[in-house]
């Protein structure tokens, strides 16, 4: 080939070259154009999503709970890849304590993102309400490894511990809570009651302190320390903390029934028995008062008067056996020798049964959730007749261990 062949041959490849390089500079500039283009899409329908969302919020702050539920129920059906309106329509649910209807869209909303701590806490609050404790706690669990600095999850996970009376379980989520927000007056508050529930009353009255520090009007928290000081026998102290409750104005019938009970100790017949009638007052069925009445009454030497406290006593609770006890002397005192030993006889039934009941309730503190210790504590009920009690635990039992056979074997054969 002549060099000027060869030349004219590098002339066309090099024009080649060039319109190829255009050619794909060309198609870039399209791909990116068309690219931009989606986005563009895609940001303004996220966009239209995002002003719907805040259209449905609105709607919610205005009352509108209907509306709103319209709004998020048309976005899910829009763009069910995005996990907001799943979990706002559940939140609607969950706060209306419609639990049920709440959980089928917080189960999408966890499909969609099994990591999304407001659907994990969402859940556990649903599945609490229902009463499907094990699962809750699954659920609040997750969250706080999700989330472990978010003190009211522990709070949460405290609450339902100490509604299964799993106190020293609860114990260890308030102390995180209150690690975590050391003003948290709820937390701090909860954290004493468990503690007094623990037979600590003395933990108990440090950690209300801790909370009338943070917040010193709060009444109830005086209520509580006041009880936990008498459990210690500081009636002087647990005087001052329900005279600071009244002062805030903490109307309630313990308050007036412990006051009582604080000047029966200091040896105030006459106050006492102001304060247990207050009591009563609030509290008609107020078995516990009327005997405390009753036994003031015997006291001061007015047998008649104890003796219809005595009664009512045994009327509102039979199975206080203190109160047959004292009626029985009373009447044997008067030459009432049958009814009086009648009640002797009563109240020897009556403390055997309590006696028995001391070590099978202990048994079911240490444990709450062993099903056996509860079912022991069932039939011991049943066994003296308190039908109902037994039936209760039975059905608590099969609602935590659905396949526990013996309490299942037992409702079966017996309603």
């Amino acid at each position: 080939m002549s060099k000027r062949k060869q030349k004219l041959e590098m002339v066309r490849k090099e024009e080649v070259r060039k319109r190829v390089i255009k050619w794909i500079c060309s198609l870039c500039l399209i791909g990116i154009a068309g690219i931009a283009y989606w986005n563009w899409q895609s940001e303004q329908q996220m966009r239209k999503i995002d002003e719907k969302l805040s259209r449905g919020d609105f709607l919610m702050g205005q009352g509108n709970e209907r509306g709103a539920l319209e709004v998020y129920a048309r976005v899910a059906e829009t763009a069910p890849e995005r996990i907001e309106p799943w979990v706002k329509m559940a939140s609607v649910h969950a706060a209306a304590k419609r639990y049920e209807e709440a959980l089928p869209f917080y189960e999408k909303a966890l499909q969609l993102d099994k990591s999304h701590f407001e659907t994990r806490v969402g859940l556990a609050i649903c599945k609490e309400g229902i009463g499907d404790f094990l699962t809750a706690e699954e659920h609040y669990k997750r969250a706080i490894e999700l989330r472990a600095n978010y003190s009211e999850v522990y709070y949460n996970l405290a609450y339902l511990y100490q509604k299964q009376k799993l106190y020293e379980s609860a114990a260890q989520q308030y102390e995180k809570a209150v690690k975590l927000k050391p003003n948290f007056i709820q937390a701090l508050a909860n954290w004493g009651l468990v503690w007094d529930r623990l037979h600590d009353p003395g933990k108990a009255v440090e950690i209300y302190q801790r909370a009338l520090s943070v917040k010193q009007d709060e009444a109830p928290i005086y209520v509580r320390m006041g009880s936990s000081l008498m459990k210690m026998s500081q009636y002087g102290r647990a005087k001052a903390a329900f005279k600071n409750a009244l002062t805030l104005g903490e109307v309630r019938w313990s308050v007036f029934h412990d006051m009582g009970v604080i000047y029966e100790q200091e040896g105030a017949p006459e106050k006492a028995l102001t304060f247990y009638r207050r009591a009563l007052g609030l509290r008609k069925g107020a078995s516990e008062t009327h005997f405390r009445i009753a036994g003031v009454l015997k006291e001061v030497d007015k047998p008649v008067e104890a003796m219809t406290h005595f009664k009512q006593a045994i009327l509102l609770d039979p199975d206080n056996a203190n109160a047959h006890y004292g009626l029985a002397q009373l009447l044997l005192a008067q030459g009432s020798v049958e009814e009086g030993t009648e009640l002797l006889n009563a109240f020897s039934k009556l403390k055997e049964y309590e006696g028995r009941l001391v070590p099978l309730r202990r048994a079911v503190e240490m444990a709450p959730r062993d099903p056996q210790a509860a079912y022991d504590l069932a039939m011991l009920h049943m066994k003296y007749g308190r039908m109902q009690k037994g039936l209760d635990i039975l059905r608590r039992i099969l609602k935590l261990h659905p396949n526990f056979t013996k309490a299942k074997d037992w409702i079966e054969a017996n309603t």
